[in-house]
């Protein structure tokens, strides 16, 4: 059968049904001849796998990101224990020393939001692909990016819509979830939980004026991010596998 440009053409695999040939290869959108097709998916672009490099690589920057701010928190309970022991040894300048380290610190935001901007982008990208074999599918793409900013759904659609990329690139409905993805959005949701925690305790030591709830308070928030950032490498290792994982899957050939 000869094609020529964009459309739908007869199923070389099945003449009772039509195929949208994407202009140089046939793609897994199909339709009944008597039905109105749905929304085209365009093919995975071909800049999706370099896009899915630079995710690793803003991953890896968290993860070193996380091993500064376990200096930080170090040094934030070494000050403290200093405070209570020899309150009269610590000077103005130590304390300037961990405002700046703080300071430093707080930036772990910039590269957190640039990597979760690269997922979204990455996993939508994919999901709304034609490479996607709709029939075993779940979730709209629109999920990819709407799962993270719904109150209580943000805890487990992300991660569904990972498993709806991974079904739809093997067409297997019953695909079985690997244990590297599991503890990865395990170590996700354990490190946001213990950062919240640090959070709360930062928020209490800035508007507490009594010295001694002021150092527990301190040495609480340092604390908690430690055991957040130690974590947070966890699930950044992790992640570098599933994105590996995922991209191998979509970049097979369709079964």
């Amino acid at each position: 059968m000869t094609v020529s440009g964009e459309g739908w053409y007869a199923d070389p695999q099945d003449p009772a049904r039509l195929r949208w040939w994407d202009g140089s290869a046939w793609t897994m959108h199909t339709h009944d001849p008597g039905t109105t097709p749905g929304t085209h998916h365009a093919p995975l672009p071909r800049w999706w796998g370099g896009l899915g490099a630079a995710l690793q690589a803003g991953l890896l920057v968290n993860l070193a990101m996380s091993l500064y701010v376990i200096y930080v928190d170090r040094e934030i309970l070494a000050f403290v224990e200093e405070l209570r022991l020899r309150p009269d040894g610590v000077t103005d300048a130590d304390g300037l020393r961990i405002d700046r380290l703080l300071l430093w610190s707080a930036l772990e935001w910039v590269p957190w939001v640039g990597t979760g901007i690269l997922f979204i982008v990455w996993t939508y990208t994919a999901h709304h692909s034609a490479r996607m074999d709709r029939s075993v599918m779940r979730h709209g793409s629109g999920w990819a990016i709407g799962g993270w900013f719904v109150p209580l759904l943000n805890f487990w659609r992300p991660l569904q819509v990972v498993l709806d990329i991974r079904r739809g690139a093997t067409g297997d409905e019953e695909l079985p979830v690997t244990r590297t993805l599991g503890w990865w959005w395990v170590t996700f949701l354990v490190s946001y939980a213990t950062s919240m925690i640090a959070g709360f305790h930062y928020r209490a030591s800035e508007s507490d004026d009594e010295g001694g709830q002021l150092l527990d308070h301190f040495a609480g928030a340092a604390t908690w991010e430690q055991w957040s950032s130690v974590i947070n490498i966890v699930c950044a290792v992790l992640a570098v596998r599933v994105v590996s994982e995922v991209r191998s899957l979509v970049r097979a050939e369709p079964t």
